[in-house]
């Protein structure tokens, strides 16, 4: 279990969040549909907007935080829908600057944009990135990485409503932290730990708003 803590969190207290909860399906479901091979989409759909929305992916409501027994079985339906939002959206092929790590990220981001073994192959033949797997990836590069990979497939000023613009980042990130939970270099629940705290801090006082997920 992953002890780390970064800015008064637990990576390992986050494993009974609803958030980690949803990327638990989400990653399995990715698991079940996707082969190692990169996909490559040919249809670009808009989210539909709701202008009445009740709740941000489900028909039922739980919010953001700790799971209730009443949330569960409302779990699969939410993961399945960000599935769809990731597999009908071509993402957009912008380069990010980012800080002093810049080219680690972007190398990062690019890769994580193949997917499949062909990422795995060329993270094991890049001794910088491998590095900074292994021994380097902490909370706060991955939420560097995290904001790249998301600035990079969904940039600003599209011209998109906010609440498509933010299901899409929502969606994107758990696309993300999926593809990162597959490389097979560090503990799977690290990532998800991460993964689930980028979704808390950045995205939880926006659905909560809206009535949970």
């Amino acid at each position: 279990l992953c002890k780390q803590r970064t800015s008064g969190f637990s990576v390992g207290k986050m494993e009974t969040t609803s958030e980690y909860r949803l990327l638990e399906i989400y990653h399995k479901k990715r698991k079940s549909q996707l082969s190692a091979t990169p996909r490559h989409l040919d249809v670009v759909q808009d989210p539909v907007e709701d202008h009445q929305p009740r709740f941000v992916f489900s028909a039922s409501v739980f919010t953001p935080g700790r799971v209730g027994a009443s949330a569960k079985t409302n779990f699969d339906q939410v993961a399945e829908t960000l599935t769809q939002i990731v597999d009908n959206e071509l993402p957009a092929q912008e380069h990010v600057e980012t800080d002093n790590k810049s080219d680690v990220i972007q190398r990062f981001v690019d890769l994580l944009k193949e997917y499949g073994d062909q990422m795995n192959e060329k993270i094991k033949n890049d001794d910088e990135l491998l590095g900074y797997l292994q021994g380097l990836f902490s909370y706060n590069l991955f939420e560097t990485l995290t904001s790249a990979f998301i600035n990079s497939v969904v940039p600003p000023g599209n011209q998109r409503k906010e609440n498509n613009d933010q299901k899409l980042k929502i969606a994107w990130t758990f696309e993300m932290t999926s593809r990162l939970s597959a490389i097979d270099l560090q503990p799977m629940n690290r990532a998800m730990g991460f993964g689930a705290q980028y979704v808390h801090q950045h995205f939880a006082p926006w659905i909560q708003q809206r009535g949970g997920w």
